[in-house]
């Protein structure tokens, strides 16, 4: 199978929840980082954010084999969350390690 780049957006104090969730299903190392989002899909929003016009997010990415994509997006759906969560996957068409 092929490696993708898996990215989870979730709200800032759901972090910690998507991150445990994804542990339990894969070892790969996740990076996060923490993002404002201007738009005007506020679907996903708390009152405060649709009031302030912009969403404070959480994006997790990890690098992991195709074939636990299915896997990981269900933990995380069953995770106890306050907001939803997105997400996307890419391919990985080349990666490595610069020492």
């Amino acid at each position: 199978m092929a490696d993708i780049l898996l990215t989870f957006h979730c709200a800032p104090h759901d972090t910690d929840m998507v991150a445990r969730a994804i542990r339990t299903i894969s070892d790969a190392p996740v990076h996060v980082c923490e993002q404002t989002v201007h738009g005007r899909d506020f679907d996903d929003a708390s009152t405060a954010e649709r009031v302030a016009g912009r969403l404070r997010r959480s994006a997790l990415e990890l690098i992991v084999d195709e074939e636990v994509l299915g896997a990981l997006v269900q933990a995380v759906g069953k995770a106890a969350r306050s907001l939803p969560v997105r997400w996307h996957s890419v391919p990985v068409l080349a990666r490595g390690r610069i020492a």
